[in-house]
């Protein structure tokens, strides 16, 4: 009988601590470092805490730090002081390939297909890409398109690149690569100093997302025969990244679930920021010249791929995606490279 009595005690103990444990789990907060260069009044710190408010659905408490440097929330991320970080596609290639590659040029045409691309990868079998080393990317928010502007609104062909200096920002192996490709010189600069030289005549190209045309005042540097190509070179996007164990087993999968449903209100801000551009600035190529720019831009992407800057797997996905679109487009009538 005391046998039978002392086993229910430890089996009552054992159950308690279970129990305690698993209310320190939960009352246990994750510290997330949210890059927004406005800092904790801007759009993405805003937008942070409306998720954050979501991911208690799933048993995650949230608790958001603003940056307003993004090398410091990678800094930080990586020492272990935050447990995930919102950080930009670009800065989120050495934690994961695959997802970062999402940003390559001429891969994603229009937010249309940005919706497919997003829904397709939010399957569960698409999960284990999403993982690379001691890192997880547990969403993407899309974060509008980049646009050519040009000095010059005749300046709509690959030919007419030639020559012409364009801007290349530090470091950015992306750019650089894409220059070189149309025959540009590379002109470096910031994001603190890129616009300046576009409106100060020091430069006849940058690349831009409509959110930073009315805020960086580029319009100055588009008067007054410059003009905006309509078709985008690439799509920004904004993405979580955590690290492994930090979060609760298959949070993963249903976050990037629960991310997805804020892709019209993400879309929707860049829609605004491209409704502010004058329309008179807005230049729409005839469909050779579309062609001429997405051949060249395939050709950079296969030489960011064989560099290893971008995924040879999201390229591939990317490319079935668009052929079933326009299955009669040339890049789709070709065999893969």
């Amino acid at each position: 009988m005391g046998d039978v009595r002392l086993r229910s005690l430890l089996w009552i103990s054992v159950v308690i601590a279970l129990l305690l444990s698993a209310q320190v789990q939960a009352a246990k907060k994750q510290y997330v470092c949210v890059f927004d260069p406005v800092g904790r009044d801007g759009d993405i710190f805003s937008m942070a805490k409306d998720i954050a408010t979501e991911f208690l659905t799933l048993g995650v408490d949230l608790k958001l730090y603003p940056y307003t440097t993004e090398a410091a929330a990678v800094q930080d991320l990586k020492a272990g002081l935050c447990d995930a970080a919102i950080l930009t596609g670009i800065k989120v290639r050495e934690f994961n390939l695959f997802s970062s590659t999402l940003e390559a040029v001429g891969a994603i045409h229009d937010y249309d297909a940005m919706r497919v691309v997003l829904e397709t990868l939010a399957q569960p079998k698409a999960s284990k890409l999403f993982i690379q080393g001691d890192y997880e990317v547990t969403g993407v928010f899309p974060a509008g398109a980049v646009f050519i502007h040009l000095k010059n609104r005749s300046w709509v062909t690959v030919d007419s690149m030639r020559g012409r200096r364009i801007i290349v920002m530090y470091g950015d192996k992306v750019s650089s690569s894409m220059v070189a490709q149309v025959g540009g010189k590379a002109v470096n600069a910031d994001t603190s100093t890129f616009a300046n030289k576009f409106k100060r005549d020091r430069a006849d190209v940058v690349f831009a997302p409509a959110a930073v045309y009315e805020p960086l005042e580029l319009y100055k540097g588009l008067e007054p025969d410059g003009g905006i190509i309509t078709q985008p070179i690439n799509q920004l996007t904004l993405q979580m990244v955590t690290r492994k164990g930090a979060f609760p087993e298959g949070f993963g999968q249903q976050a990037r679930e629960v991310v997805l449903d804020w892709f019209d209100q993400t879309i929707e801000v860049a829609l605004k920021a491209e409704s502010k551009i004058e329309k008179q600035f807005w230049v729409r190529p005839p469909k050779h010249e579309v062609e001429e720019f997405n051949e060249a831009l395939r050709l950079a992407r296969i030489r960011l791929r064989d560099e290893g800057i971008y995924d040879a797997r999201m390229l591939k996905i990317l490319r079935k995606l668009r052929c079933r679109k326009t299955p009669e487009a040339k890049e789709c009538i070709r065999p893969e490279e």
